[in-house]
């Protein structure tokens, strides 16, 4: 006889074992470089540094003349205050024999004003 009829096909099989993952491809090309963005705020001051080594002290040489300069301006300012008080002193002098002329001139009038005192001033030194 002749062949019966093909059957149904059966159920599909179990998928098999994952295989092995493939070596990994090139990388690609960077981007181009995007624009700066705006300046942060400027963060706190550090701490101050240690200091540093002590400089050099400079000679006697170069001190000289820095000295006689100071030496100069102070004697100058000495003399200008003897002169000062010196001038004082001329004044105050005058003044006084302004003021015993004037007493001698209300004697010589025969009032009689024994009631009035001369009256000194007081020399004050000036103090530094």
């Amino acid at each position: 006889g002749k062949p019966g009829p093909q059957g149904k096909p059966g159920a599909a099989g179990k998928a098999g074992a994952q295989g092995k993952a493939g070596l990994p491809g090139k990388p690609g090309e960077a981007g181009a470089r995007g624009a700066a963005g705006p300046q942060g705020p400027a963060g706190p001051q550090g701490p101050r540094g240690e200091p540093g080594p002590p400089g050099q002290l400079p000679s006697i040489e170069q001190l000289l003349p820095w000295l006689d300069q100071l030496f100069d301006a102070w004697d100058e300012r000495r003399r200008q205050r003897e002169r000062e008080a010196a001038e004082r002193e001329a004044l105050e002098a005058a003044v006084l024999e302004v003021d015993e002329a004037i007493v001698d001139d209300d004697a010589d009038d025969g009032e009689g004003d024994d009631h009035r005192k001369k009256k000194k001033k007081k020399k004050r030194g000036h103090k530094d």
